[in-house]
C-alpha cells in the first residue's frame, strides 16, 4: 500500500446494498472520462452478479464484475447473441473492470483481478470465460491476450455497434489461467498488500450455496491423481509413523474435550468444551483425508483421545480399500474435505492430516468443517509449510516450480488462520516442528525438531519429480542434493481452531 492508497478495503458488494456506489463509478471513469454511450454502465445481470471492489475511507475507488450464465441452452439467449454455442457447466462473464484516475498506478484492480479470477475458478469452476469489447475497449484486445491468454472469438453486431467477443473455453485452458491468476495474486500482494475476502463465505451468507460444484470437486485428487498408489503405500505408511512421532507431544498438549466431561464449558482453559453426544455418549472425531488409515488408528489409542469414536473420510476409493482390509475395527467411509458426507454438528474433533495443501479450494473446506462440527468444537489442521524452505537456491527453485504449476497449495498454512477467522474460528494451538536433513538412518526427535537421514529428508520432496512441468528443476536439484552434503529444512504446523460455542455469535 502506498502513501496515496490509505485506509483501502477490498470486499465483495451485494448489489441491494451498493448498485448506486457502483453504478456512478462507471459513470465516472466510462461516460464522463472515456466518453462511452451511457448504456455501458448497466449489465442486465448485475442483481445477481459478482461485485469485488476496492474502496478507501468508506468511497469506492475500484470495481470488477461477472456475471454467471448457464453453459448456454434456450434459457441462455445472451450467449447465442455473441455467438457461443452450448457447453456443460457454467458460463463466466468478466467486465466493468475500473478505477478512478487518483488511484491508478498503485496496483489496485491487479488485486481486485487476480482475486476475482482465481476465487472464482476454486469456488465455481466455469467451462468458459468470456469477454465483450466495446468502442476505445476494442483496442484492449492485445492486452486481454497478453493477460489471460484469451482468444479472439467473434465480431458481433450488437443493438448497431460492432463489439468483439474474446473467450478462453476448456479446462485446460480455464486451469492455466486460474494458475496464472493465483501467480498475479501473489505478486499484486506484494506491490499493494490489501487481502481479497474469502468468495465462499460471501456466496454461503447470500444463500447462493448452490453454485459450489461439490460433486466434482469432491471427484478430483489433487495428491493421487499423478502419483502411483502402489509406489505411494510404503511411503504413505512411513510418513504416517513419522508423523505420528511428532504429533504426540501436540496431541498431548492440545485442550481436547474429554470423553467423560458432562454438559459444561470448563473442560480446559483455552477452550470451550462441545455438548456431549447424544443417547450414544461420548466423544466424537472424524479424520478428513485419512489415506490409508495408519495415522488415525495409531491416535485412536493415544491418552488424550481416550474414549473418542473415531471414522475416517477419504475420496480415494484405492486407499478406502486398504484402510478397511488393514483395520477392520475402525469405520471408513468415502467423502472429501469438500463433501464429508456427515450430519450437521455431528463431530467434537475433525482433524485434516496433509490434507490442506492438496485443495484447490480451502474455503469451500472450511465451509464444509464447521458444518459438521459441534459448536466449540475443534478443527485440528496438519501440514507442511513450503514457506519455511530453508537450502540451496537450486532446490528452492524446484519447490518454488511445483507451487507454480500445482494446483494445491503448500504455502497455505501461512493464510489460514486468516481464512478460518473468516469462517468464525477462533485459534487455539499453533506448533511448529522444523524437519532437517542432519540425521542419521533412524529419525532423531526433540522440542519442535526432527532430525532425518538425507534420504529420509529427500523423501518428503521427491514426489514433486512426478509433475512433467517441472522436470527440468526437479533434475537439476536432485543432481545438487545428491552430490553435496547440503543442509536443508521446513517446517511442519500444528494449528488448531474452536468454532465458536453456541453461547457465542458466529461471524
Amino acid at each position: 500500500m502506498t502513501d496515496r492508497t490509505p485506509g483501502i478495503e477490498v470486499r465483495w458488494l451485494r448489489w441491494e446494498d451498493a448498485s448506486e456506489a457502483i453504478l456512478e463509478l462507471r459513470r465516472k471513469v466510462y461516460v464522463e472520462e472515456q466518453g462511452i454511450a451511457a448504456d455501458i454502465v448497466t449489465h442486465p445481470r448485475d442483481p445477481k452478479g459478482l461485485h469485488l471492489a476496492a474502496a478507501v475511507d468508506g468511497e469506492l475507488v475500484a470495481c470488477v464484475s461477472l456475471w454467471i450464465f448457464s453453459g448456454g441452452a434456450p434459457g441462455e439467449p445472451e450467449l447465442a447473441e455473441w455467438g457461443l454455442a452450448p457447453i456443460d457447466g457454467l458460463t463466466v462473464q468478466f467486465g466493468k473492470r475500473l478505477e478512478l484516475r487518483s488511484h491508478r498506478g498503485h496496483g489496485i484492480t491487479e488485486v481486485l483481478v487476480a482475486g476475482l479470477l482465481r476465487y472464482v475458478y476454486e469456488s465455481l469452476r466455469p467451462g468458459r470465460l468470456f469477454i465483450v469489447l466495446r468502442d476505445v475497449h476494442r483496442n484492449l484486445q492485445a492486452h486481454y491476450s497478453r493477460l489471460f491468454n484469451a482468444e479472439f472469438h467473434a465480431e458481433v453486431m450488437h443493438d448497431g455497434e460492432a463489439m468483439v467477443v474474446m473467450q478462453l473455453e476448456g479446462e485446460a485452458k480455464l486451469r492455466a489461467l486460474y494458475l496464472k491468476a493465483r501467480e498475479m495474486a501473489e505478486s499484486a500482494l506484494r506491490r499493494c498488500p490489501v487481502l481479497v475476502p474469502s468468495l465462499v463465505r460471501f456466496l454461503a451468507d447470500e444463500g447462493r450455496g448452490e453454485l459450489f460444484p461439490r460433486a466434482r470437486l469432491a471427484a478430483e485428487n489433487l495428491y493421487a491423481t499423478p502419483l502411483s498408489l502402489a509406489d505411494e503405500l510404503p511411503r504413505l505408511a512411513a510418513q504416517n509413523r513419522l508423523l505420528f512421532a511428532e504429533q504426540r507431544p501436540r496431541l498431548a498438549a492440545t485442550p481436547f474435550p474429554r470423553s467423560d466431561a458432562p454438559h459444561t464449558t470448563d473442560t480446559a482453559p483455552t477452550v470451550d468444551a462441545p455438548d456431549a453426544v447424544g443417547a450414544a455418549g461420548g466423544r466424537t472425531l472424524l479424520d478428513v483425508g485419512t489415506g490409508t488409515g495408519v495415522y488415525l488408528a495409531l491416535i485412536a489409542k493415544e491418552p488424550a483421545l481416550a474414549g473418542y469414536r473415531v471414522k475416517g473420510v477419504e475420496p480415494s476409493p484405492q486407499l478406502i480399500a486398504y484402510a478397511r482390509f488393514a483395520y477392520p475395527d475402525l469405520e471408513f467411509t468415502e467423502g472429501s474435505a469438500y463433501a464429508t458426507g456427515e450430519p450437521d454438528e455431528a463431530y467434537d474433533v475433525v482433524t485434516a492430516n496433509f490434507v490442506f495443501i492438496h485443495l484447490r479450494n480451502p474455503d469451500l473446506a472450511l465451509l464444509e468443517l464447521r458444518r459438521i462440527l459441534k459448536p466449540g468444537g475443534l478443527l485440528y489442521v496438519v501440514d507442511v509449510n513450503d514457506t519455511t524452505f530453508t537450502g540451496p537456491d537450486e532446490i528452492r527453485a524446484m519447490v518454488e516450480a511445483h507451487h507454480r504449476h500445482h494446483e494445491g497449495d503448500r504455502t497455505v498454512l501461512a493464510s489460514l488462520p486468516r481464512r478460518a477467522a473468516e469462517f468464525g474460528f477462533t485459534p487455539v494451538c499453533h506448533y511448529r516442528t522444523t524437519v532437517r536433513n542432519t540425521g542419521g538412518v533412524e529419525p532423531s526427535f526433540a522440542p519442535n525438531e526432527v532430525r532425518l537421514g538425507r534420504m529420509g529428508m529427500w523423501g518428503m520432496l521427491s514426489f514433486m519429480g512426478h509433475r512433467e512441468e517441472i522436470d527440468e528443476a526437479f533434475q537439476v536439484a536432485q543432481e545438487l542434493y545428491l552430490g553435496s552434503d547440503c543442509e536443508i529444512s521446513l517446517d511442519v504446523e500444528t494449528q488448531v481452531f474452536q468454532k465458536p460455542p453456541s453461547t457465542r455469535a458466529a461471524r
